[in-house]
């Protein structure tokens, strides 16, 4: 018996134009599929040209005029697989030097899982010890598909778990500084805003910081060109004022944070990078 081959695939054969958008339409397919997980969720792609793994950078704090801490920030050689996704894995130490752990001493770890294409947070740890008596361990989960948040704290052995609504693309204290690391400053004019959805253990709240403009920076690893930044702070009383605080990132492809600074209502303090490795970049020196 003579079978009539079905004419879609006799024109794949005889009409290359139809083979070639075929060809275009599965590629298409797959390579949509490759941004969903398992449970159908689509993630944004956010390019990142900027920071690579294996970075390593050490700031110092200083208040009051003294070395008061020393904070280690680590991005991870390896991927790590959270909910299914690639993630970076970002370790900050912070810890109290000098004569500043004479009088509190403070050894804290925060961790973010950050997820490798839509540069948002899939996981959040913390583990704090800060004096005698003030311990905790917290670890928050983020439910993308359905938007929803999972804090779980430790304080001294009492368990505490609590979920609550997440907006779109949270970023946690890390995550967050990371994401405006892939944002191009160049395309920005002063006093232009950033905004992002931020999480602060269970309290969802909006985020934004003010592009102030272009500075070169004298730091202890050298001038640097900069862009200027001012997260917009509410009524606090920490801060004092809206824009109490500013940070300088480099002017080059890594935008590495160099240097911050914080009118607090008690002093100001500072924080300045000291070191540094694994920069996927050089930074963009100024000329003495």
């Amino acid at each position: 018996m003579n079978l009539k081959q079905p004419s879609f695939f006799s024109d794949l054969r005889h009409k290359p134009e139809a083979m070639r958008k075929y060809i275009f339409y599965i590629a298409a397919v797959l390579l949509s599929s490759s941004f969903i997980v398992k449970d159908g969720h689509q993630y944004r792609q956010v390019k990142n040209n900027s920071f690579a793994r294996g970075e390593r950078f050490v700031y110092e704090a200083h208040y009051l005029g003294f070395n008061g801490g020393e904070g280690v920030i680590t991005l991870d050689d390896d991927i790590h697989k959270v909910n299914g996704r690639d993630c970076y894995k970002v370790d900050v130490h912070g810890k109290t030097t000098g004569m500043a752990s004479w009088f509190y001493q403070v050894e804290d770890l925060w961790r973010s899982y950050i997820d490798t294409g839509a540069i948002t947070s899939q996981k959040f740890f913390r583990d704090i010890s800060e004096g005698k008596n003030y311990k905790l361990k917290e670890t928050t989960l983020f439910d993308h598909k359905n938007k929803k948040g999972k804090l779980k704290q430790d304080k001294k052995g009492k368990v505490k778990v609590k979920e609550f609504k997440l907006k779109e693309y949270p970023q946690d204290m890390i995550s967050g500084y990371y994401y405006l690391r892939t944002i191009d400053f160049d395309n920005k004019n002063p006093g232009d805003v950033i905004n992002m959805n931020a999480v602060y253990e269970d309290t969802v709240y909006d985020f934004s910081v003010k592009y102030l403009g272009k500075e070169i920076l004298k730091t202890k690893v050298g001038k640097i060109h900069t862009f200027a930044l001012s997260p917009i702070m509410p009524d606090n009383k920490l801060f004092d004022g809206g824009d109490a605080i500013t940070f300088w990132v480099s002017d080059d492809k890594n935008r590495v944070p160099l240097e911050v600074k914080a009118k607090m209502f008690i002093a100001a303090v500072r924080i300045e990078l000291v070191d540094y490795s694994g920069l996927k970049y050089p930074f963009n020196f100024a000329e003495d």
